[in-house]
């Protein structure tokens, strides 16, 4: 069997949890990605990527609901599909689709801080600490 897979690595941005049929659920999370490299004069520079990914898998997505916030540092891991759709206008228009199935993975890196801290921290102006050894978790 063929696959077209995808990894990634980051940062939670926004966080759905949406109910579908059946009394289940499925998350959809956007994560930023970004590459820094350094110019010809010497600066450094930085890009972010948003990536939307969509967690049907029913364990999967009782994690994400239960321990995920802005913030926290994920590894996803899933298919990529290929989708398409006609627009207002009547123009198909051509996506891919992140998706994290029962076969996916989704691993906690690291913790976002809960909001009421990390508004404190901004006020105070405190830099957010760089992700070290933490316990990792995953969905079965």
């Amino acid at each position: 069997m063929d696959r077209a897979q995808f990894e990634l690595i980051g940062n939670v941005g926004k966080l759905e949890i949406k109910p579908i049929k059946d009394n289940k659920k499925l998350a959809i999370v956007s994560i930023a990605t970004s590459e820094r490299w350094k110019s010809e004069g010497g600066d450094w520079n930085e890009k972010t990527y948003w990536h939307r990914v969509v967690v049907f898998a029913p364990a999967k997505v009782n994690l994400i609901e239960n321990a995920v916030q802005k913030g926290t540092r994920l590894r996803l891991v899933g298919q990529v599909r290929p989708g398409s759709w006609e627009d207002e206008r009547g123009q198909t228009r051509y996506s891919v689709e992140f998706v994290v199935t029962g076969f996916g993975e989704v691993e906690i890196l690291a913790r976002g801080k809960p909001k009421a801290e990390a508004a404190a921290a901004a006020d105070e102006g405190e830099a957010l600490p760089k992700a070290g050894k933490s316990s990792r978790r995953r969905a079965a």
